[in-house]
């Protein structure tokens, strides 16, 4: 196969992930997130190699970005890790023949697990042509788009198979549990998630599913972004190519949605500067 690949790995649509006690570096629980997120990541990376591939490019998308073990993650992989950095989740995907998303979750909409959308604190609700309620997926797969990079499969909550076939209707869908609530989760046993994950990649990248595999741009690229607080959208009308709609709903109108995606970043990293 000769190409490369990139995948982003995100943490709360991680099989046996559903609560804030695992999330988070002072939580007492994180160590066992960052094996399951290690463990699921490493069979991606096995498959896609296995498949042929020249190289991978692994994106540590969680949180601070800093959550995948470097001494236990597969030593062939380009391993990206921290936070901030130009494109957050989708950081160096850019000339990658095709990009998988592993461990992807709903938006505060969806009725998932830990559904949010970038910022829980911060941001309520992110709408996109084509969508009311956008997910990280559905903004990811728009930024990658511009780029020219497609996506053929997403891995995690069940709640996004919809909205993954909607959308990206070539991209493989493997939903790695599905919600008992917003904090708990249902998870088939290991080795069935572990078969079908295995299964799922080698889908993904075989020749026949790149050649289907479209990068979706939108429409439109403007992002609308209805924030928790006043105070948050006072901090976005700071930002150029920002115009505020309402008291608490901003619409970032750069011209590319690029742009707008790094744009929403900046907001969400000022607006935090408020928060106790």
């Amino acid at each position: 196969m000769g190409a490369r690949f990139f995948v982003s790995v995100d943490a709360e649509g991680m099989p046996y992930s559903p609560s804030r006690v695992m999330m988070m570096p002072r939580d007492p629980l994180y160590g066992e997130l960052r094996r399951i997120m290690t463990r699921v990541t490493n069979i991606v990376v096995e498959e896609v190699f296995a498949s042929g591939a020249e190289g991978v490019v692994v994106a540590d998308s969680h949180g601070s970005m800093v959550n995948l073990d470097p001494f236990e993650i597969d030593d062939r992989v380009e391993l990206v890790r921290g936070f901030p950095r130009p494109l957050a989740m989708v950081y160096g995907a850019r000339g990658c023949a095709a990009a998988l998303f592993i461990g992807y979750h709903g938006s505060p909409q969806s009725g998932g697990v830990l559904g949010h959308t970038y910022a829980g604190r911060i941001v309520q609700r992110v709408r996109v042509h084509g969508s009311e309620a956008a997910t990280e997926y559905l903004l990811n797969t728009y930024a990658l788009g511009e780029m020219g990079v497609p996506v053929v499969l997403v891995a995690g909550d069940s709640v996004l198979e919809d909205e993954v076939r909607r959308h990206t209707p070539w991209a493989v869908f493997v939903p790695l549990k599905k919600p008992a609530s917003s904090l708990a989760d249902v998870t088939p046993p290991w080795q069935r998630v572990e078969k079908s994950l295995r299964s799922a990649v080698r889908e993904a990248v075989a020749a026949r599913s790149l050649e289907r595999a479209e990068p979706l741009k939108p429409a439109e690229p403007w992002i609308e972004v209805e924030l928790k607080r006043p105070w948050h959208a006072d901090v976005a009308e700071l930002f150029p190519c920002v115009e505020r709609l309402d008291g608490v709903t901003v619409r970032l109108s750069c011209s590319s949605f690029v742009d707008n995606y790094k744009l929403l970043e900046g907001i969400v990293i000022a607006s935090y500067s408020l928060e106790r």
